[in-house]
């Protein structure tokens, strides 16, 4: 197959998927758009490197540094406004910015456990996929799946008031295999 070929058969399988997940992380419309066609066009440049049986994980391993790299941008200008409206006078500052971050996930995880629960919830990417999106192994890849969710839980059981007793919590992390 030539390279225009195997390029339409990544881009079909690709599209649908590659806009869910630019949605997903708050992207709208053209915004949505330039991450997609970013995605697509690194998979031209380098469609020899794209898996033929199985193009999404690799699509989305691409879409993830790309979505990660504009993340670290807005962070570093909500940074700069913030200092800026610092040295301002208290009277000239409204709102020096509206951040407009994701917050679907819950906000006491990290970063990158967000990522993780998004992929797999969101996108329907499995263990062995989200390996090869976070470029790790296996393994390490369904320890960080099943690390995710336990900062909140923790989070809850330290709150006054909180139905989770620390006898009851050890219990159930003994009763659950999954």
């Amino acid at each position: 197959m030539d390279s225009e070929s195997r390029f339409r058969v990544v881009f079909e399988a690709g599209y649908g998927p590659l806009r869910r997940y630019a949605l997903h992380r708050g992207l709208t419309g053209p915004d949505a758009e330039d991450l997609v066609a970013q995605v697509l066009e690194v998979a031209w440049r380098r469609i020899g490197e794209v898996p033929p049986d199985e193009p999404l994980p690799w699509l989305y391993a691409v879409a993830h540094n790309f979505w990660r790299n504009q993340v670290r941008k807005d962070k570093r200008r909500r940074e700069l406004l913030a200092r800026f409206a610092a040295s301002l006078p208290a009277e000239a500052v409204t709102d020096p910015s509206d951040p407009g971050v994701l917050r679907a996930a819950p906000a006491s995880l990290s970063d990158s456990d967000q990522e993780v629960l998004r992929l797999v919830a969101w996108d329907g990417v499995t263990p062995g996929e989200l390996a090869i999106v976070l470029r790790c192994s296996p393994v390490a890849a369904r320890a960080r799946l099943h690390r995710a969710p336990r900062p909140a839980g923790q989070e809850a059981r330290r709150r006054p008031g909180s139905p989770a007793t620390p006898a009851a919590t050890a219990k159930g992390a003994t009763t659950q295999a999954t």
